[in-house]
């Protein structure tokens, strides 16, 4: 008789030490609140020992440090933590929609592996820290591999995922970077590939025009040259200043999309129509036990998370420099736009097998507490505490499982909400740059002033990131 009751009671201080995990949010948040409060470095000092600690959450707590070293322009210490992520990464295989749902009841006791945008960012932003330290090689490898990622997510994936402009739009400036460098006319060529694939992909970006039309001149070709003039209106190389350099804008806006619960796992349509489908096929003892498997699944919480929009006041920058306007910053990429149209596809894709191993694992549970507590009842050991123990038993296994079935809400908090870029050629010499933040109404949000030197004939990169 002992042995019979080992197993329930293993059962629950499995489920509720789980329960009692650490959780993530909790663990970020110091270094989260001052990451918020502009201190971007003292944030990420406060994450380096969970950099260095192999557990469930070291993915996420590399991105989120190597992000908040990058923000406070620590591109190196950056590049170093960035590249234990992606190696991170890179063992952790695409996760397909039936690897998904298999993983869904149990995912916050794993290792965060990364959602797909999450993945790609990691090799973007190892790129983009390689410009900012003028390394145009190592550059070109991240965003390569960046590339090479978003072709895989959609051959092993089946996810329609779009191409990431930004990456293209930095491919281009690293490949031309190296063509400058080593006279290399096949790399000025892969550039130009880059920069007509980003003008198909978004047809509303005026500095790709500059771009199209200034490497054609670069290819000598003539011809192309003509053409990118006769579409966009306007030649764009008259407004080159004698000896100018190039000024590159690297804008990052607000705060990204964070994972919130969904709610009351039968609150939700879709997922209820496939917890009564799956409720239809059990068989036996579980479909006698339907009736308490349906009160348990109304008191459980979806285990499939969503994306909430936090957000940017900020629309666009206005570049101002000697109290001349140059120009504008545009969106190249929405994050968190991408962020919650990729989960609602997931959702979508694997909720009615998700509906399945739900009701299957609580009707497991049920009836095993239904057993359970019938022992427990005849043990005539127990004497008059046989009815209240069973009924104790009973009540635990179910209320420790429905415990259990909640989403996982690990995600990558530092992120921005959107990316955005200015490229313009400036006379060389120090300047005042004026940077105004303009909000959708075209008021100023606020004003970022700095002093910046441009060489003549190199690229001058300027990283900003805003919280608000």
């Amino acid at each position: 008789m002992k042995r019979r009751f080992i197993v329930p009671f293993a059962a629950l201080a499995v489920f509720f030490i789980t329960a009692c995990s650490s959780d993530y949010n909790s663990l970020i948040r110091e270094s989260e609140n001052r990451f918020n409060k502009g201190e971007f470095l003292e944030a990420a000092r406060t994450l380096l020992p969970q950099v260095n600690t192999a557990d469930k959450n070291q993915l996420l707590f590399m991105m989120e440090a190597g992000l908040m070293l990058h923000a406070g322009g620590e591109y190196e210490k950056s590049t170093t933590v960035l590249t234990g992520a992606a190696k991170l990464v890179e063992e952790m295989p695409i996760r397909v929609t039936q690897q998904a749902a298999a993983l869904l009841l149990n995912e916050r006791s794993t290792n965060y592996r990364g959602e797909d945008h999450e993945r790609v960012l990691v090799h973007m932003y190892l790129g983009l820290n390689r410009l900012m330290m003028k390394d145009g090689e190592g550059a070109r490898v991240d965003f390569k591999k960046t590339n090479d990622y978003l072709r895989e997510l959609v051959q092993k994936g089946g996810r329609a995922y779009k191409q990431n402009i930004m990456a293209k739009y930095l491919t281009g400036i690293a490949f031309e970077i190296t063509a400058d460098a080593d006279n290399d006319e096949s790399d000025r060529e892969f550039a130009y590939i880059e920069y007509k694939q980003i003008q198909s992909l978004s047809r509303n970006l005026p500095m790709v025009y500059f771009d199209l039309q200034r490497v054609a001149r670069a290819m000598n070709d003539a011809e192309d040259f003509r053409q990118w003039v006769g579409i966009s209106g306007t030649n764009h190389l008259r407004n080159i200043p004698k000896g100018g350099g190039e000024f590159v804008l690297v804008f990052q806006s607000g705060q990204g999309a964070v994972k919130v619960s969904r709610g009351p796992l039968m609150s939700d349509r879709t997922m209820a129509n496939g917890i009564r489908v799956a409720m239809n096929g059990l068989r036996g003892q579980q479909a006698l036990a339907a009736s308490a498997i349906m009160i348990s699944l109304n008191k459980a919480e979806n285990p499939i998370p969503k994306f909430q929009k936090r957000g940017s006041r900020v629309q666009y920058c206005e570049i101002i420099v000697n109290d001349q306007k140059y120009g504008r910053s545009f969106m190249l990429e929405n994050i968190e736009d991408t962020a919650v149209k990729n989960l609602e596809e997931d959702y979508t894709r694997i909720v009615g097998q998700a509906a399945a191993g739900i009701v299957t694992k609580v009707a497991v549970a049920v009836v095993a507490g239904i057993a359970t507590r019938k022992a427990m009842e005849q043990n005539q050991r127990l004497g008059p505490w046989a009815g209240l123990a069973g009924a104790l038993v009973g009540a635990g296994t179910g209320a420790a499982l429905i415990s259990q079935i909640k989403p996982d809400l690990r995600c990558w908090h530092s992120l921005p909400a959107n990316l955005q870029m200015g490229r313009m050629y400036l006379p060389p010499g120090e300047h005042l740059l004026t940077i105004n933040l303009i909000d959708r109404s075209g008021g100023v949000v606020n004003t970022v002033e700095r002093k910046v030197t441009i060489e003549s004939g190199k690229r001058n990169f300027f990283n900003l990131r805003t919280l608000f």
